[in-house]
């Protein structure tokens, strides 16, 4: 990693994989040092974020979930477990320098604190993903020469920590602040505040520490409006090809025929006509399916895909499931259940989703018998608190389309619950991936780099 880092043109666009020049205007001298005014390090911060959350580690994850299936090129290579460490050079790069580095600038320089608030909850949701996606990593040591790789449970006790901070922060901004730069909440700091408390559930449901999980996520997203979210706060979002939604980008370029969910465990899952379907008398999912569809051909204005469409990286519908799942797992059936149906009414009411209107959807109530032996959702004999975890977990795979967050549950599943875990079947092989590799230049570049390199099928701390 780089010791001294000052902002330049050159880094920037470096940093930057998608255009920013809708967004910075900056001094086009790539070799001279410039003073960015902080808000603008801010946006820039949000740019590479969304790299982290959206981009191509995300569609690898899905590669491996049975959310993607990779049909040509590079993405057949990767579905069949085929990948170097290269792949992983772009997501560090990101991660260090395009939000680390950038976010201890502000941290030393800005005494606005919704801006320093807010930078140090991009970083936190950064740093928290990269040792859910590569286990241990560089953190604590960050900006010294050859930075030791922390333990993957202390980075993630580090990012409470850093969590706290930002909420601390922003708890002293001004109440009716709203940054102008920010496009991903575009909200005041009490939006920014619940963000940050659904990202300590979420980081918290991943080192299985549910009681604290719950916690957090009672303070965390309380509607859709308070979404952090690509392009949510960007006015001319879908305007252009540069600023669009990225599924769009990706698939209009020369990728667009290398990957799609036609065929995959997730297209199957909401297929009335498949045997391993969760359709049934009081759930149709036949909508969301036409609105999870991710194909070069079906970039329609109903689907994630389209390119106004603002893909979620924090939702209210991450932090309702994360109530749900932790509430059942302390033994409260009732209590799970009662929220379950909740979310299942919000569902009902057309939100969560678009999809085709002219297509069915139903998501209703359902009763405790429903979960005992022989109900519609017990068909195998399981106890009916775990067979209403099982309805849980598979709400969130599906819920939770679009996010790193399906790999993140379907390793700490496997690991916690294997017997109610999705029976995704391996592409190749018998194992499931665990973790990304290891960036190929982290490899070269730092003599503490972990050797042996862990393989992808490694399982990382928090899943062992």
């Amino acid at each position: 990693m780089i010791k001294n880092i000052k902002i330049s043109l050159a880094i920037l666009l470096s940093t930057l994989a998608i255009s920013c020049s809708d967004f910075l205007d900056v001094n086009e001298n790539p070799n001279q040092s410039i003073d960015v005014p902080s808000e603008l390090i801010l946006k820039g911060m949000e740019l590479a974020t969304v790299q982290i959350q959206l981009g191509h580690s995300m569609r690898i994850s899905q590669l491996w979930t049975g959310q993607l299936k990779g049909q040509a090129n590079l993405y057949r290579n990767l579905y069949n477990y085929n990948i170097s460490p290269e792949e992983s050079n772009s997501e560090w790069s990101f991660g260090y320098h395009g939000v680390i580095t950038q976010n201890r600038i502000i941290q030393d320089t800005s005494e606005d604190m919704l801006v320093k608030g807010i930078g140090n909850v991009l970083e936190a949701s950064t740093v928290g993903s990269m040792a859910a996606m590569f286990g241990d990593i560089p953190y604590s040591q960050f900006g010294q020469e050859d930075p030791e790789f922390d333990p993957q449970t202390q980075v993630f006790e580090q990012v409470q920590s850093l969590l706290d901070t930002a909420i601390t922060q922003l708890s002293a901004a001004s109440p009716s602040r709203i940054s102008n730069q920010d496009i991903l909440v575009g909200k005041k700091p009490a939006a920014w505040i619940e963000v940050a408390n659904t990202l300590k559930a979420r980081f918290y449901l991943i080192t299985k520490n549910y009681t604290a999980a719950l916690s957090s996520a009672n303070k965390g997203i309380s509607s859709d409006a308070n979404n952090m979210s690509f392009g949510k706060g960007f006015g001319s979002f879908g305007s252009t090809l540069e600023n669009s939604n990225l599924y769009y980008i990706v698939l209009d370029g020369s990728r667009g025929g290398d990957f799609s969910t036609t065929g995959s465990y997730i297209d199957d899952l909401l297929n009335p006509t498949k045997t391993n379907s969760r359709n049934h008398a009081k759930t149709n999912e036949t909508r969301r399916k036409d609105f999870l569809s991710v194909d070069i051909n079906s970039r329609t204005v109903n689907t994630i895909s389209y390119k106004s469409y603002t893909l979620p990286m924090v939702s209210f519908q991450e932090n309702s499931l994360i109530i749900i799942e932790t509430t059942a797992r302390l033994n409260e059936f009732d209590q799970g259940l009662s929220k379950l149906n909740t979310y299942r009414a919000y569902l009902n009411s057309g939100k969560g989703f678009i999809g085709n209107p002219s297509l069915l959807s139903k998501y209703e109530a359902f009763v405790s018998a429903d979960f005992e032996a022989n109900g519609i959702e017990n068909l195998d004999g399981l106890s009916k608190n775990k067979a209403l975890l099982r309805e849980i977990m598979e709400e969130k795979y599906v819920s939770c389309f679009g996010t790193h967050i399906p790999f993140d549950d379907f390793r700490r599943w496997s690991a916690s619950d294997p017997d109610l875990v999705m029976k995704i079947p391996p592409v190749t092989g018998s194992q499931h991936p665990q973790r990304l590799p290891i960036s190929q230049n982290e490899i070269d570049g730092n003599s503490n780099t972990p050797s042996p390199i862990p393989s992808i099928f490694e399982k990382t701390l928090v899943n062992k």
